[in-house]
């Protein structure tokens, strides 16, 4: 029993302990799951997303619009934002070092942490050769950009190297709290809407290297505290609005290679602090500030320096010959400042040097008058820069022989010293650079024959044009072209300014890079205004580009070329898209009637005015479907108009004036919608004008004068609503004219003049401004320059229409004088009310102070003045005119001025007087004369000039005809410059109104001096210098300005031209007794203009002139003085046009 219990006992307590283990083992498997569930939670809570993807989170909720979800795949669920698009992590910690969003690309723009170079897009800042334009500033163009503000939560990314937020759409402020990111070496933010100011804490991140704020719009300074930044080597904030001047402090960045603060507002000298320490740098683009001063001349120490770009600013001084020192310098653009003296030799001693930009053109509207005024030549030997590849100096006032040393230019591709004052021959080693695409050496003095072997047909623009090249044209091999290499300096040509056709831009883009995709150039070959003879040769017209090119532009106009107009010349249509030429003003014969003429159906433009063309033109010039402008005016053209015309639904502009078309205007005229003007003047045309001509809607202008039309005007002329200018004047049309809008003043202007059955016009009166002209100066030069204006009158109306406006004119004028009468009665008494009236006071009674703008030998006070002129008596007075008599004053032996007295100075306008007459005082330039000071008061009103004793124009042109062209010119040249400065270059515009030969002074050397400027201003319409009643004298007011009152600088170049004729022929503007053989109410200018007409321009001049010469010069002259008088403005040259054709015509030493 004993042993069955302790079995049973046995087996329980095996049993218990079995039990006991297994307790144990589910106890440990328990405790093995708790562990388990906590070590997953532990892991998970260890996975969830880290500090720095929540402050990602914190900045992509800043964003309010990401159009192509760039910021999609940041979401909150990830464990780390490592693989966000932008982020780049740290591989070992997960830590964000950079962040990288590129609104531009879409994408992650990368940065290279082994260069030391700014980003690429920094490199292609904008191009020197122009303004700077920085394209970024318009957001549109960033295809992904992202908007919104930046979190101050970036910068809590501890860890964080590169920051690059680029090209979106940021707004707001920079924030500061980007400052606790001290280990951050690149921050670049450029090309956003970012406003406000440069956080000066952004001077704590001591391990900076790059920091680009470009484009954006940042006002204020440049903080001081950047300076602290002892490791940065790229500093960019160009396209700001930063103000103030550059911080000394900026000269502790030992390490800065890249200083980029272009399209700013910076003001001020460049500070000598920085040459002291700023030794490393390697780009400097300063350009598009108000910097003044002179180029330092430390950067010549800068060794490593490469890109120097100063366009655009107020730097004045010489360039310094430091910068010869500059051996790794290849890109040096100074255009756009005040610059002056000779360019120095040094800098033939970069021989690194690519790109070299001395001037530009003041094409620009903010260019404000700056121009580089350089002296002398350009120096350059056989062994200079034979790297460059762009010489670009136009307008920069260049003297001296044309550059003989041409044999290291292997690499130029782009020329411009266009409108300079180069003479000499071309040298023919100007054949080697033959990768010329690019050579403008327009409005010089070039002489003699161009050098047949330059590549011409290879070029993009070619431009020899208003030089004096002479000899036949030279033969052109169409030889295979040099490629042009592809490099960066060009990649921003889209948005040059400098080149203002957008094609001439495109096409550089396309040769320089050869798209494959259809990219069509512009070529432009303009050979005109020259002294070429000869024959016009095919080889001439084409181009050997491979390239696509879609338009043709080739001008040989203004030559003495001869023979017909080559026929193989039109197989140039085959190759292009669109083909303009342009042969007007040569002796070209022959006929218009050929196959290859007219089936050039990409002819666009045809330009053939004033040759000896004959024949008729042909009826297949239907064919020349996109032709857009045909102007044959004066040639020997017969027959009647094709009714091809109608069917040439581009044309725009139809002049075909002054030939010999005889037959009636066919009704399919009317068909050619798009005309916009059309000339059919002085030809034998007749029958009556067809109605379909009123289906003409674009119509603006038309002169149908000086044919034999008759019946009615179309009544449907009348209602076109873009007619502008109307001309039917001596035809025999018939009916009333009263149906016409402002057919009053179409009257007055004598749009239907010489018409004895039209009715209505009567009834205008005929004493308008326009009758200060006769009916011969209305037909003016238009002739000889083609432009569309009325002509001649036919002889056999002439002696009916001047008894009609004999008639007329005295009814008008004994009306005009009885009206001018009463009102001069009205105004005295007025006036006398006035005076007498107890309320009638000025603001300074009795005041009898002198104000003066420039030192003189003694104290000029109103005592001295009155004193000196013997208190204004008449054995001083020296002249008188509108504004005054001038009187003769010696203040101190020895020093004599003028004084011009504006005598019972009238209260009401002493405040007006004293605010203008402080202007013109400011006013200086070497060729106007000085005004010394001026006295305002209740009753009395002087200026003082400088005193001239040569006299004035007007008697020496009386008094010595026998002036050379040398003395001619310089006075003309002079003058010009002056209108030149007044119109374009100072500030504010003035324009003179008043332009006669009393008004040009001349001292002892008789150099030329404009007085009088800005005084008709002062003026009130009927006391101007004359007795117009509008400011100017008899003869020299400009058409539009004695109809209408409106003044701008046309009416300034008329009156200067009127000038240029008198100075050239030696005659007066009116009432010269050689005009009596010509009739009635001549002018000068209508009188040469008929000379002209009459072949006989030899005439014009004195005998003595035109023997010594040199005739083709004197012509030159007086084709400008006759486009200067053309009724038209459009036509009329600037002054600044004229100062640069009249340098071209200066007088050579061989021939003085």
């Amino acid at each position: 029993m004993t042993c069955a219990a302790n079995r049973v006992l046995g087996e329980t307590g095996v049993a218990r302990t079995r039990t006991t283990a297994a307790a144990r083992k589910a106890a440990s498997c328990y405790c093995c799951v708790v562990y388990l569930v906590l070590f997953v939670t532990l892991c998970d809570l260890g996975l969830a997303l880290s500090s720095d993807g929540l402050h990602l989170l914190e900045f992509k909720k800043k964003i309010t619009h990401d159009h192509c979800n760039v910021l999609s795949d940041w979401n909150e669920a990830d464990h780390h934002p490592c693989n966000w698009w932008g982020v780049t992590c740290d591989g070992s910690s997960q830590r964000v070092i950079g962040l990288n969003i590129n609104g531009r690309q879409g994408g992650l723009e990368t940065w290279n942490k082994s260069s030391s170079r700014p980003s690429p897009s920094v490199l292609l800042s904008p191009l020197g050769l122009v303004k700077p334009f920085i394209s970024s500033r318009n957001q549109s163009r960033a295809r992904c950009a992202l908007s919104g503000t930046l979190s101050p939560s970036l910068g809590k990314l501890s860890e964080l190297r590169t920051l690059c937020i680029t090209h979106n759409n940021i707004t707001g402020v920079v924030p500061g709290e980007l400052a606790g990111l001290e280990l951050l070496q690149k921050l670049d933010l450029q090309s956003n809407s970012l406003r406000g100011r440069i956080p000066g804490e952004l001077g704590r991140l001591r391990n900076l290297q790059v920091l680009n704020l470009d484009d954006n719009g940042l006002e204020g300074s440049i903080p001081t505290e950047i300076s602290s930044c002892g490791k940065l080597r790229s500093l960019s904030l160009s396209g700001n609005e930063l103000s103030g001047t550059l911080p000394p402090s900026l000269g502790r960045l030992q390490k800065l290679e890249w200083l980029a603060l272009a399209s700013n507002r910076l003001v001020g000298a460049f500070p000598r602090e920085l040459g002291t320490s700023i030794c490393k740098l390697r780009f400097v683009d300063l350009s598009g500030n108000r910097f003044t001063g002179d180029i330092p001349d430390w950067l010549g120490s800068c060794s490593g320096l490469k890109w120097l770009i100063l366009n655009s600013n107020r730097f004045s001084g010489s360039l310094p010959p430091q910068l010869g020192r500059l051996s790794s310098l290849t890109y040096l653009d100074v255009a756009f400042n005040h610059l002056s003296g000779h360019i120095p030799p040094q800098l033939a001693e970069c021989q690194q040097l690519e790109v070299l930009v001395l001037s530009s053109r003041n094409h620009l509207p903010d260019s404000e008058g700056k121009k580089n005024r350089f002296e002398g030549s350009l120096p350059l030997t056989q062994s200079s820069l034979p790297r460059l590849r762009v010489l670009w100096a136009p307008d920069a006032g260049l003297t001296g022989a044309f550059p003989t040393f041409w044999g290291a230019c292997s690499n130029l591709e782009v020329i411009n010293l266009a409108e300079n004052a180069l003479a000499g021959e071309l040298p023919d080693g100007l054949s080697s650079c033959s990768r010329l695409m690019y050579l403008d050496l327009s409005s010089n003095q070039l002489t003699g024959k161009f050098p047949s072997k330059v590549a011409v047909q290879c070029m993009v623009v070619f431009n020899v044009s208003r030089n004096l090249l002479s000899g036949e044209l030279p033969e052109v091999s169409h030889r295979e072209c040099v490629q042009p290499q592809s490099w960066s300096y060009f990649r921003l040509i889209r948005q040059s300014v400098l080149l203002r056709d957008s094609l001439v831009r495109e096409s550089l883009h396309c040769r320089l890079f050869r798209h494959t995709e259809p990219c069509p150039m512009e070529i432009v070959h303009d050979w005109s205004f020259n002294r070429l003879t000869g024959l016009m040769l095919p080889s001439m017209l084409g181009v050997s580009l491979k390239e696509r090119y879609g338009l043709y532009l080739f001008s040989i106009a203004g030559n003495q070329l001869s023979g017909s107009l080559p026929r193989d010349g039109f197989e140039v249509c085959k190759e292009v898209g669109a083909f303009s030429l342009d042969v007007s003003d040569n002796m070209l014969s022959g006929s218009l009637s050929y196959a290859e003429l007219v089936r050039c159906t990409s002819l666009v433009k045809l330009l053939a005015a004033r040759n000896s063309l004959s024949g008729e033109i042909p009826q297949e010039i239907s064919g020349l479907r996109n032709l857009a402008h045909l102007d044959l005016t004066g040639n020997e053209l017969r027959g009647s108009l094709p009714e091809g015309l109608g069917m040439l639904q581009s044309l725009k502009v139809l002049l075909l004036a002054e030939n010999r078309l005889n037959g009636s205007v066919p009704a399919v005229l009317g068909h050619a919608t798009s005309l916009q003007v059309l000339d059919l003047s002085q030809n034998q045309l007749s029958g009556l004008l067809p109605e379909s001509l009123s289906s003409l809607g674009q119509l603006r202008k038309l002169y149908l004068n000086g044919n034999r039309f008759s019946g009615a005007v179309p009544a449907g002329l009348s209602n076109l609503s873009f007619l502008e200018d109307v001309n039917l004047s001596f035809n025999n049309f018939s009916g009333s004219v009263r149906q016409w809008r402002d057919w009053d003043s179409l009257c007055l202007r004598r749009s239907f003049a010489a018409n004895p059955e039209i009715e209505g016009c009567e009834k205008s009166s005929l004493t308008s401004r326009r009758m200060l002209y006769s009916p011969n100066t209305y037909v003016s030069n238009s002739t000889y320059l083609g432009v569309p204006q009325p002509s001649q009158m036919p002889q056999g109306l002439f002696e009916v229409q001047s008894k009609r406006l004999n008639s007329i004119l005295i009814a008008a004028i004994t009306s005009g004088c009885a009206i001018a009468l009463v009102l001069l009665v009205l105004g005295i008494l007025f006036q006398c009310t006035r005076q007498r009236s107890p309320t009638s006071h000025c603001a300074t009674p009795g005041r009898k102070e002198v104000v003066t703008f420039k030192s003189v030998p003694c104290h000029m006070t109103y005592e001295s003045i009155v004193g000196a002129t013997g208190n204004f008596s008449i054995d001083n007075l020296i002249g008188s005119g509108g504004f005054g008599a001038t009187y003769k004053a010696e203040l101190r032996p020895g020093f004599l001025v003028a004084v011009k007295r504006r005598a019972l100075g009238r209260c009401q306008v002493v405040q007006q007087f004293d605010t203008e007459i402080r202007t013109l005082g400011r006013i200086q330039h070497p060729n106007l004369v000085t005004l010394l000071g001026y006295h305002a008061s209740e009753d009395e009103m002087f200026l003082i000039y400088n005193y001239f004793p040569g006299g004035n124009l007007e008697s020496l042109i009386r008094s010595r005809g026998e002036m050379d062209w040398r003395l001619r010119h310089n006075i003309s040249l002079r003058i010009a410059e002056a209108l030149a400065f007044l119109h374009d270059d100072c500030t504010p515009r003035v324009l003179h109104r008043d332009i006669k030969p009393s008004n040009i002074l001349l001292d002892d050397n008789l150099n030329a001096h404009l007085s009088d400027f800005g005084l008709a201003r002062l003026l009130g319409t009927s006391e101007t210098h004359a007795t117009t009643d509008v400011a100017g004298s008899f003869g020299y007011v400009a058409p539009e300005y004695a109809m209408t009152c409106r003044v701008n600088d046309k009416a300034d170049v008329y009156s200067y031209g009127v000038v240029l004729l008198e100075l050239l022929s030696s005659k007066k503007a009116l009432g010269d007794p050689c005009y009596c053989e010509f009739g009635e109410n001549f002018n000068i200018v209508s009188w040469a203009c008929l000379l002209i007409r009459q072949g006989r321009p030899r005439d014009v001049f004195p005998v003595a002139l035109w023997e010594q010469g040199p005739e083709n010069i004197l012509l030159e002259a007086l084709k400008l003085a006759v486009r200067c008088t053309v009724d038209s403005l459009s036509v009329r040259p600037t002054m600044k046009e004229v100062v640069n054709v009249l340098k071209r015509l200066q007088p050579l030493p061989s021939t003085i």
